[in-house]
């Protein structure tokens, strides 16, 4: 019988020590992965910057930046793969998921209905595509008949397809000599190579275009010596290819000087990127996603370029473009931060 009560004892005290170690045990981040962009580009290297300092910010969420072809492949990825929409965030942008909605092709070749439900986290920045040409005779898109175009890849929407889409919207892209989804660094490449009459740069800039950032491609071209000249598109052109199809272009005018050998301003289509889920991921995992992102974003650009033109008031950019679009989730974390109304 003093065995048995013993032995009782012993695992009351066993169940309590149990007890005790379960409850002082931290939950482990909620894991979410984001979808972005080629490796070693710029929206790739800020997210895989924030993976590595996330969790000196936070306990709740935890982000893993994942390598992709760009923003246009992550649309069609994530609206046709219901089974990652619960944890899983993407690099978008405004003109690729309207894209998608409408079945523009060739990079979506019906509607896609799903993106009907994508709702976005924030802004990652306002961008700028601009054509440029080695050739001075090159000065307005009309000279772009029966010349070589060389732009970024098509599944990249800034480098790529937005480009495609105005050509097209032009009917220029029939008329040219020809046209070659190359990829970023290969169709500034080709132009230096006398494989190309005009090339593509991006910029990214923030909310108020107080900072601009040149990515690589840029600095191959400034390296190189070459006279190279960035090529004007006319607002009208702009403005009447939106009124036509709808599309949330925005007409872009950089400033003199913004980047490299700009001396004069220069005009220019673009549009926000985002960072966007489907609307059934959980609303705890977006908002605390993005209150990670509020919290640490301008604090990053110590160790990535990207993350200097990530502060709070471009990321509530989002507000501009509809608070239907916002994932409640996120909308509670600006509303915190008393971002937005």
């Amino acid at each position: 019988m003093k065995k048995l009560v013993n032995n009782t004892f012993a695992l009351t005290i066993s169940a309590i020590c149990l007890l005790s170690t379960s409850l002082s045990v931290t939950a482990a981040p909620n894991k979410v992965d984001i979808l972005i962009s080629p490796s070693g580009s710029g929206p790739y290297l800020a997210w895989a910057t924030m993976q590595n300092y996330a969790s000196d910010y936070t306990d709740k969420i935890a982000p893993t930046a994942v390598e992709t072809p760009g923003f246009t492949y992550n649309v069609r990825y994530l609206a046709s793969s219901p089974q990652l929409w619960k944890n899983t965030i993407i690099g978008s942008g405004q003109v690729v998921e309207w894209a998608a909605k409408k079945g523009i092709s060739p990079f979506f070749p019906k509607p896609m209905e799903a993106v009907n439900d994508f709702r976005a986290l924030g802004v990652m920045s306002r961008t700028s595509n601009m054509f440029v040409t080695l050739d001075p005779s090159i000065k307005s898109k009309d000279d772009f008949i029966g010349k070589r175009v060389a732009v970024g890849l098509l599944s990249q929407n800034e480098w790529g397809m937005h480009q495609r889409m105005m050509l097209d919207g032009w009917g220029i892209t029939k008329k040219l000599k020809s046209f070659d989804a190359l990829g970023p660094a290969q169709n500034i490449n080709a132009i230096l190579d006398g494989k190309a009459d005009i090339g593509t740069l991006v910029t990214h800039s923030n909310r108020d275009f107080s900072v601009t950032l040149q990515a690589g491609p840029f600095k191959t071209l400034e390296s190189s010596g070459r006279d190279y000249t960035f090529i004007d598109i006319d607002k009208e052109d702009i403005q009447s290819y939106i009124d036509k199809t709808g599309a949330p272009f925005s007409i872009q005018v950089l400033p003199a000087n913004t980047v490299a050998n700009q001396p004069k301003p220069v005009t220019s289509f673009g549009n926000y990127t985002l960072l966007s889920v489907h609307k059934s991921f959980p609303e705890e995992d977006a908002y605390e996603m993005t209150k990670l992102w509020l919290q640490s974003g301008i604090e990053l650009g110590k160790y990535s370029a990207v993350a200097k033109i990530w502060d709070k008031q471009t990321l509530a950019t989002i507000a501009k473009i509809g608070l239907e679009n916002i994932h409640p989730g996120a909308l509670r974390a600006y509303k915190e931060l008393g971002l937005i109304d």
